[in-house]
């Protein structure tokens, strides 16, 4: 659901930006062939640094800050408030704009994505406008809407945005100690192809 640190990190590791995104979208083990290597290890470093994030203290104390019924939610309210913290500061770890990143990034995504992924291809423009709305409220109340669509479950995460929106504080000041561990984790993780 952290689009955007995931495909920050698939950039300064030099990864697949696909498999970042088809991390949250392929289901089950990637110990034998399913893409091209490149994607598969995207995948792989996807998981790595999802594992990562929710063990991270960070993650954890910002989880318990949600309460019923959005507890049951809350790894996705965290990971979506990592983003739009990141958004928000972006100027303070890129020398490259958000909107120039977006589109870089998308284009990418669009051109590294296999024929056989399970879903098609997200569209260049249209993901960009997704990645640079986590700026705002709104872009960030139209993930939420999104994602709980996608859920197989009814859900609460339609009605999530001032809930999230009341932590704000607490992301944005654990932003950086987050960033720099799963920096650790791609340095780590990302030349194992």
């Amino acid at each position: 659901m952290n689009l955007l640190i995931h495909l920050r990190l698939a950039d300064r590791s030099d990864t697949s930006a696909a498999g970042q995104i088809l991390g949250d979208i392929v289901k089950g083990r990637i110990d034998r062939p399913r893409f091209d290597p490149h994607t598969d290890h995207g995948i792989r470093l996807h998981r790595a640094i999802d594992s990562a994030s929710d063990a991270h203290p960070a993650h954890r104390e910002l989880r318990e800050r949600f309460h019923p019924p959005l507890r049951r939610y809350a790894g996705i309210l965290v990971d979506i408030g990592f983003d739009h913290a990141l958004a928000r500061s972006w100027h303070e770890y890129s020398n490259e704009s958000l909107d120039t990143f977006a589109l870089r990034l998308a284009t990418r995504v669009a051109k590294e994505w296999p024929a056989e992924a399970p879903v098609p291809a997200p569209g260049v423009n249209g993901f960009a406008r997704l990645l640079v709305g986590y700026t705002a409220p709104d872009g960030i109340d139209r993930a939420l809407a999104s994602v709980g669509r996608r859920a197989t479950r009814r859900n609460p995460l339609e009605t999530a945005l001032p809930a999230l929106m009341s932590e704000y504080d607490g992301f944005a000041a654990r932003l950086p100690v987050l960033l720099a561990a799963l920096d650790d984790i791609v340095a780590t993780e990302g030349s194992r192809a």
